[in-house]
Order: C-alpha cells, then structure tokens, then sequence
C-alpha cells in the first residue's frame, strides 16, 4: 500500500509539471497601431450615409498561447467624415469610429519573418466629433492577415490587412443628442463593411 501510494503521488506530480507553463516561456507583447481605414456607407430609413477614407490609430496586447497561435485584444479608432442626402435634408459631420475587439492570430511557419492569418470578435461605436451626438455599441467581427517581422529579441513589426464588419440591428440609433437622448437618423438593419491598411510596432518580452 505505501508504495501504491508513493507511485500515485509519483504519477500526480509528474502530471502537474507536464500541464505548468514554466514562467519564462509565458511571451506578452504590446503595441502602437497605426493605418487608414475605408469605411463603407450605411442605410437608414432616412437615407444612406456615407463614410470617407481616414486615419487610423489604436493599441494592441496579446499572449502567446501556442507555438503557432496568439490571442490578443485591440482598440482602433478611425477618424473619418460621413455625409449623406436624407429625407430630412442634407447630413455632415465628423465621424469616429471606435473598435474594441478579442482574437487570435495564426503564424502560418515559424522564423523571423511570419506571415498570419487572424480573425476577432466584438463592439463597435459610430459617434460624432464635437457635434454633442452619440450612440450604443454595435457587433463587429473582422478577418486579417499579414506578416509578423522580428527586429530582435524584444521588439517586432507587423504589416496588415483587415477586413471588418460592423452590424446596426434595424432602428438601431445614429446621431442622439444628449441630454434629450432625440435620434436623428435610425439604421435599417444594415451591415458596414470596412478595409483597413495597418502597421504595429511592438514590444515583445
């Protein structure tokens, strides 16, 4: 019996340190975004408003869980101009559109230079500049990919391409003054698409 017990404990520890992450193998990374991003037009009951081509900015952490595989959480915003001809006149102001998203990124081979393929999950939020308007957050999703450079041991650059999609569920609210909470505009249940340029550079420890 003592020595069932002894291989027991043997097989619980030997489990134990086959399942811990050794602490120096934990990787974090930490990065500046920067890009342009194309935003498309969105229909409303009123009319369609358009959004122009404009910067965009953000930042961007992310945890190696694998080999190959990394999940990272990011927030963008794009600066941009929208306008449109509506039934209840004509519409322009200064837009910005928000993103906080999750995800993950495959590295397709390992080495210095990696290319990747990612996709994410999460809110976006369509609100004016200055113009005392504002709105709630919508559902969006994106696809990306790109390549992964090294420069050494604690710093990469990555190159990008996005695709995203933001949703407005139907009489979804565009331009709501505070504090009368009046809307102007209401979506139709329409999907905003987007394609963005982008480069981060990282600090990776």
């Amino acid at each position: 019996m003592p020595r069932f017990r002894i291989r027991l404990r043997a097989l619980a520890a030997a489990l134990a340190a086959s399942l811990a992450v050794p602490a120096g193998a934990i990787e974090f990374e930490l990065g500046l975004i920067g890009g342009a991003q194309q935003t498309g037009s969105l229909g409303s009951r009123e009319g369609t408003i358009d959004l122009e081509a404009g910067p965009l900015y953000g930042v961007v952490a992310g945890w190696r869980v694998r080999s190959d595989g990394i999940v990272e959480i990011a927030w963008t915003r794009q600066e941009s101009e929208a306008s449109g001809n509506l039934t209840s006149g004509p519409l322009r102001f200064d837009a910005i559109v928000d993103t906080l998203e999750f995800g993950g990124l495959w590295e397709t081979r390992p080495g210095r230079m990696r290319p990747f393929l990612g996709m994410s999950v999460g809110g976006t939020r369509l609100a004016a500049d200055g113009e005392g308007f504002g709105e709630g957050w919508n559902a969006s999703g994106s696809i990306s990919g790109g390549v992964r450079y090294f420069l050494g041991e604690h710093a990469l650059l990555r190159f990008e391409a996005r695709a995203s999609g933001i949703y407005f569920a139907e009489g979804g609210a565009l331009g709501c003054t505070f504090p009368q909470g009046v809307c102007g505009v209401s979506a139709s249940g329409s999907l905003l698409g987007a394609l963005s340029a982008r480069v981060a550079l990282s600090a990776h420890f």
